[in-house]
């Protein structure tokens, strides 16, 4: 394959990455503000409390970030790839604590559909960024 599809293989990682990001962001902070009431993305928690909705407030800023910061690493994502790697971390350990630590807040079919959104995230990036390597070293 070439460069230029190599090219296109990251920023489209990087991009998918980006809309499912600030997506959820755009979701939890709406959660935070009490101007919807829907389970939490991607494990589908249904939470309720003030403090619950200040610790979604936090966490929708963060996930926004993260979602602008991969937006910006598509600009030059060769030279940023390393951030599909970071990220497909972090995603692993978080489906690890809601699996260990989490577990019994969750019902079988939450567990499920988290875990099989945020493990098809960490293949595509782990996938797009050791492809990466192979093709540009």
């Amino acid at each position: 394959m070439s460069s230029i599809d190599n090219v296109l293989v990251l920023k489209t990682a990087f991009l998918i990455g980006a809309v499912a990001d600030g997506l959820i962001a755009i979701e939890w902070l709406l959660i935070s503000l009490g101007l919807v009431n829907l389970p939490v993305h991607p494990s589908f928690f249904v939470g309720s409390g003030q403090d619950f909705q200040f610790v979604l407030s936090i966490a929708g800023l963060f996930m926004m970030a993260w979602a602008v910061l991969l937006v910006w690493c598509s600009f030059r994502p060769i030279e940023r790839r390393g951030v599909l790697l970071i990220t497909a971390v972090m995603l692993f350990v978080a489906t690890l604590s809601d699996g260990i630590v989490f577990g019994q807040l969750f019902s079988t079919k939450q567990i499920v559909l988290g875990t099989s959104v945020k493990l098809s995230l960490v293949i595509l990036f782990t996938g797009s960024y050791w492809y990466s390597k192979r093709v540009h070293g």
